[in-house]
């Protein structure tokens, strides 16, 4: 059966503080079952099959003695013991996070907000300046806005008023194409006409010359007959002279008609053979069709036969008036293109007839896409005088606005100022980042000029861990270290905690005076623990190594030339003897001594260790003596 008894532990703890070691003595009450001490047999106490211990080697505690003496444990797992190298080295500030406040403009100081020691955010207000230098450039600020705005106001109207008339003009083109476009259409249809008309008479003349041929010829061949007839009868005398004689003048006229409407065919081109088919004919057959011109087309029958026709000089005059009316289309038709009419457009406009207006277009589109008619016009002059001096002016403009943004006022004040109209010597000189104000060289009252220097600001949210690798080392590690590599951190200050990192960079001059190299690694900082000025141990990561059985190294406790750890089971803890192997700043590797899932005391074991050699001693925490 058990039996408790309660002890108390006098422990002494150093405690480093700035200046030295003070010893302070603490004491801790401990609490655990005293069992009976069989030095010859080993006992287990809850542990797994392969540790056997006596209980010489153990010790149970409560759970308040844990408490009391702050006991914690790890477990043995498998882990990765890098290649490590440690160096020495310090904390320092970031260069990229400290910040030089200046006024960027001459005034003197009324108000300060921020002190040395305050950490200001980014774009709050540090102090206010007056500056009549700023009101100054203000002033010629609103005036040059205000001849800008003058210059664009005028520039709209002009534009509009010209807009106005490129829209007239555009549209008068089209009217003007498109009414010559009508006349030529009535011209066409005139001569259509007139050609028709030309065909009509041309055809009835012909056939007017056919029917005195035919007359003619039968008149003739008639009057043959009866002359040879009468002829005879007047040499038997059976007829008289005189009906000869008149005979004979009816015969000579009809020969003289045949032969002024054969000569009427010549002049017209028409061959003997063609007059011979016409009279074999004897008016049956169309005279076209007699002629083999039926197929012709018109412009070739007037050319044949024109002078047949009394219309012929009309169809002329009215031919050649179509001929000057499609010039005069050719000719509205460039103008309305060079004006930047589309072909397209003019194609819509003579199949509808209906004239485009480009109300639907902006001013600015308007002369964009009619640039062309634009650049002829007069009026574009003084459009384009306009702009020059709207330029300028927005040169001007830009320029003071430049002014004032070196000055240090940013767009939305230079915006602000142009819309109330209202400048202002009061220049409020904002934090150009966040951080803690180191330096402070301005007070209420002081002139400063724009290049001097009003505060110092820290951010020391990430800082940067110098490293020095003495020269001798660099030959062991130059192959493996490289920017990126892990680095870990410890400083004094906190003991317990492990800031990491990463190189950013790595010198490449060795320090003369300790032949030394220096490098740089980024540490986040959040809760500014690590400030600039500390002394700091650094662990460079070089390798992660092969994954082997380890434990902390602060479970390790070496006594002569054996290493031992103290194995939790439950509330007891029992000491092992291990066998290690390599170790790296935080693990080392247990070859023998303890198995994978154990946990070990990382913190506490000294207190263990005493009260391990002195089972049987009570110390009363209240009282301070033996019982």
């Amino acid at each position: 059966m058990l039996r408790y008894s309660h002890i108390t532990l006098l422990l002494a703890v150093p405690v480093i503080v700035i200046g030295g070691l003070i010893a302070l003595n603490f004491t801790f009450t401990l609490t655990w079952a005293e069992t009976h001490i069989h030095n010859e047999q080993a006992h287990t106490h809850g542990e797994p099959t392969g540790h056997t211990h006596s209980q010489e080697n153990t010790v149970t505690l409560t759970d308040k003695a844990k408490i009391n003496i702050g006991l914690k444990t790890d477990e043995v797992d498998i882990r990765a013991i890098e290649t490590v190298v440690s160096v020495h080295g310090n904390i320092m500030a970031h260069p990229e996070r400290q910040a030089i406040v200046t006024p960027r403009t001459g005034g003197i100081v009324k108000r300060i907000h921020f002190s040395v020691g305050e950490t200001p955010k980014k774009g709050d207000v540090l102090l206010e300046l007056e500056s009549l230098d700023l009101q100054m450039a203000q002033i010629e600020l609103l005036a040059a806005a205000s001849q800008q705005k003058s210059l664009v106001s005028k520039l709209a109207r002009l534009t509009e008023v010209f807009a106005k008339q490129i829209r007239r003009e555009l549209q008068t083109r089209q009217i003007d194409y498109l009414q010559s476009l009508s006349e030529l259409q009535q011209l066409q249809m005139t001569v259509k006409k007139r050609k028709a008309l030309a065909g009509t008479q041309i055809t009835s003349a012909l056939e007017q010359l056919r029917f005195r041929l035919i007359k003619a010829d039968v008149e003739l061949q008639l009057l043959d007959s009866t002359l040879k007839r009468i002829k005879t009868l007047t040499e038997k005398r059976i007829s008289a002279q005189k009906e000869l004689i008149a005979k004979q003048a009816a015969y000579k006229k009809a020969k003289n008609e045949l032969a002024d409407v054969n000569r009427q065919f010549h002049i017209l081109g028409i061959s003997e053979q063609t007059l011979e088919k016409i009279l074999r004919d004897k008016g049956e057959t169309p005279i076209l069709s007699l002629l083999d011109t039926e197929k012709l087309d018109s412009e070739i029958l007037l050319a044949k036969y024109g002078m047949l026709s009394e219309d012929a000089t009309t169809l002329v005059d009215a031919e050649v008036a179509y001929e000057l009316a499609a010039i005069k289309v050719a000719a509205n038709r460039q103008r309305a293109l060079a004006a930047g009419l589309t072909e397209t457009l003019l194609e819509t406009l003579a199949e509808t007839g209906s004239v485009t207006s480009f109300d639907d277009l902006t001013t600015e589109a308007l002369i964009e896409n009619y640039l062309a008619f634009v650049e002829s016009s007069e009026a574009f002059a003084g459009v384009l005088q306009l702009e020059e001096a709207l330029r300028n002016a927005n040169i001007t403009l830009n320029t003071v606005r430049q002014k004032l943004q070196v000055s240090g006022l940013t767009l939305e004040d230079i915006d602000k100022i142009i819309q109330t109209g209202q400048p202002s010597a009061m220049f409020y000189v904002q934090a150009p980042a966040s951080g803690q104000i180191t330096e402070q060289h301005v007070t209420v009252g002081t002139t400063v000029e724009k290049s001097d220097i009003l505060f110092s600001i820290l951010d020391t949210d990430i800082v940067w861990a110098q490293g020095e690798v003495h020269e001798d080392t660099l030959a062991l590690i130059q192959d493996k270290w490289q920017i990126g590599s892990e680095v870990r951190i410890h400083v004094a200050a906190y003991p317990e905690t492990i800031y990491t990192g990463k190189i950013s960079g790595i010198s490449d001059v060795v320090e003369p005076a300790e032949q030394t190299v220096h490098f740089w690694a980024e540490i986040e900082n959040p809760d500014h623990q690590l400030k600039p000025g500390m002394f700091a141990d650094q662990t460079i990561v070089l390798d992660k190594g092969v994954d082997v059985l380890s434990i902390p190294l602060e479970a390790v406790i070496e006594d002569g030339g054996s290493r031992f750890v103290f194995v939790a089971y439950g509330a007891t803890y029992t000491r092992h003897e291990i066998v290690v192997g390599a170790k790296d700043d935080r693990y080392i590797e247990v070859k023998d001594g303890v198995l994978p899932g154990e946990r070990v005391v990382v913190q506490g074991t000294h207190q263990l260790m005493r009260a391990m050699a002195a089972p049987t001693q009570v110390v009363d925490a209240n009282h301070g003596h033996s019982h």
